[in-house]
C-alpha cells in the first residue's frame, strides 16, 4: 500500500524555507510536503496547523483565491498571479490585439491582499483574503477591521503608483517632445479613412502617439497605435530596461486627448467618445472639437472631472455600440456605460448609433464604421 504524503502547512512567509530545506510542492494539492527521502522532523514546525494567535494560510488557495477574483473583474491570468507587491498589467477579456488594460498587485505582508483595476470596465477594488477560508487553522485571530484595512491597502498602493506614474510621465514626455510629427499616409489613419495626421506624432517605431493629459493641461501619457491597429498605453522598455526590471506604470484613469483644440478652455461643449477614430470621425462631421475618452471604462472619471471644473458646459456623449457581444448575451459596455452616467447626470446628452443586427454580424460597433461603410453623411 503506497505511503500517504506528509503534507506541511507552511504559511506564505515560510515557503522559501521550506523549498531551501528540500520540501516540494504538489501541484494538484496546491500544498507543500516532505518528500519520503528526507527526515520529517527537519519540518517539525510545519506538521501541524499552528496553534497561537496567528494566522497561517495555504500558499496554493492564496493564489488560487485572488486569481479568482482577478478572473471575476475580466482580468486575463496566465498561470498564479504574481503577489510581489508589484504592478502586473495583464489582458483583459475585451481587449483586442497588443491592450493590456488589466492590473493588478499582490501583497504578503502580515495579511494577504491585493488591487484589482479593469480599465476597460472602470473597476477598481481592493481585495483581501477571506477569513473563512483560514477558520481550520485558527485557534484565536481578530480579523483586520475592514475599513482601517482597505484603507491602509488602499493609501499605499495610490502612493507607490502616483510616484511610479510621475516617473513614467516624465519618460514619456522626453520621448514626445523629441518625436516626429505623424505621416497623413500613416497606415492607421488611411485603414480608418483619413488623409490627415491631426497634428499626431509617431515614434520611431512608426506608432501614433497620442498624448494623454488631465484636466490642467499636464501630459501623464501617450497611447501608441501600431500601423496594424493593435494598441497598448504608455512605454515601450528597452531591452536592457527589461534586464535591469525597471518598471514603469503610464496614467490613464481621467486622462483625455482633445481632437481641434488646444485645451478644454476653447471647447464650448464637450463632446466626449471612446477610441480615436470614433472621436476624429465625430470632429470631422461636426467640425468641432471632440474628446478621446480612451475607452468605456474611463468616461465616468472624465464626466466627474468635467462636471466639478466646468458645471455650466453641456455634454454630450457619444457610445460604442458593440451590439454583437450583445446578441451573444454578453455585456454591451459603451452602451451601459453612457446610460449608467445619464442616470447620474441627467442634464448629460447621449447619444447611441444606431445598428441592425446584420450591421452588427458584419463587424460595425461605432461611428467610424459608419462612415467607413456609408460615409460622413450618414454620421
Amino acid at each position: 500500500m503506497p505511503q500517504k504524503r506528509i503534507y506541511l502547512y507552511v504559511p506564505f512567509k515560510d515557503k522559501e524555507k521550506v523549498k531551501s530545506l528540500g520540501a516540494m510542492w504538489d501541484e494538484k494539492e496546491k500544498k507543500w510536503f516532505a518528500p519520503k527521502s528526507l527526515d520529517k522532523n527537519i519540518f517539525s514546525q510545519w506538521l501541524y496547523p499552528h496553534q497561537k494567535k496567528e494566522f497561517s494560510f495555504d500558499e496554493g488557495e492564496i493564489l488560487t483565491t485572488f486569481k479568482s477574483a482577478l478572473e471575476n473583474q475580466g482580468l486575463i491570468i496566465d498561470g498564479l498571479p504574481i503577489m510581489d507587491g508589484k504592478i502586473h498589467r495583464v489582458k483583459t477579456t475585451t481587449d483586442r490585439g497588443r491592450e493590456m488594460s488589466g492590473a493588478y498587485s499582490g501583497f504578503l505582508d502580515e495579511y494577504p491582499a491585493g488591487f484589482i483595476q479593469n480599465f476597460k470596465t472602470g473597476i477598481k477594488e481592493n481585495w483581501k483574503m477571506p477569513l473563512e477560508n483560514i477558520r481550520q487553522n485558527i485557534v484565536s485571530y481578530q480579523a483586520p477591521s475592514p475599513k482601517n484595512f482597505n484603507n491602509s491597502i488602499s493609501n499605499n498602493t495610490k502612493h507607490d503608483i502616483l510616484e511610479l506614474q510621475k516617473k513614467t510621465a516624465l519618460k514619456i514626455e522626453e520621448e514626445y517632445n523629441q518625436a516626429n510629427w505623424a505621416h497623413s499616409n500613416h497606415p492607421y489613419l488611411k485603414k480608418k479613412g483619413f488623409e490627415e495626421n491631426f497634428y499626431l506624432k509617431q515614434d520611431s517605431r512608426g506608432s501614433l502617439l497620442i498624448p494623454l493629459k488631465d484636466e490642467n493641461g499636464k501630459l501623464w501619457s501617450v497611447q501608441r497605435i501600431f500601423p496594424n491597429g493593435d494598441k497598448i498605453i504608455g512605454i515601450i522598455k528597452t531591452k536592457e530596461e527589461k534586464e535591469q526590471g525597471i518598471e514603469y506604470s503610464a496614467k490613464k484613469t481621467g486622462c483625455f486627448h482633445i481632437i481641434g483644440a488646444k485645451s478644454l478652455e476653447h471647447c464650448k461643449e464637450f463632446i466626449i467618445a471612446e477610441g480615436f477614430a470614433t472621436a476624429a470621425t465625430i470632429h470631422k462631421a461636426l467640425n468641432k472639437p471632440v474628446i478621446m475618452g480612451i475607452d468605456a471604462g474611463n468616461l465616468p472619471k472624465i464626466v466627474e472631472i468635467l462636471k466639478n471644473k466646468f458645471q455650466n458646459i453641456p455634454i454630450t456623449l457619444i457610445a460604442d455600440n458593440d451590439k454583437k457581444r450583445e446578441l451573444k448575451g454578453l455585456s454591451n459596455v459603451g452602451v451601459e456605460t453612457v446610460k449608467d452616467i445619464k442616470q447620474k447626470f441627467s442634464d448629460i446628452k447621449v447619444i447611441i448609433p444606431k445598428i441592425s443586427d446584420q450591421e452588427a454580424e458584419q463587424g460595425i460597433s461605432d461611428f467610424n464604421d459608419i462612415f467607413l461603410n456609408k460615409g460622413l453623411n450618414e454620421v
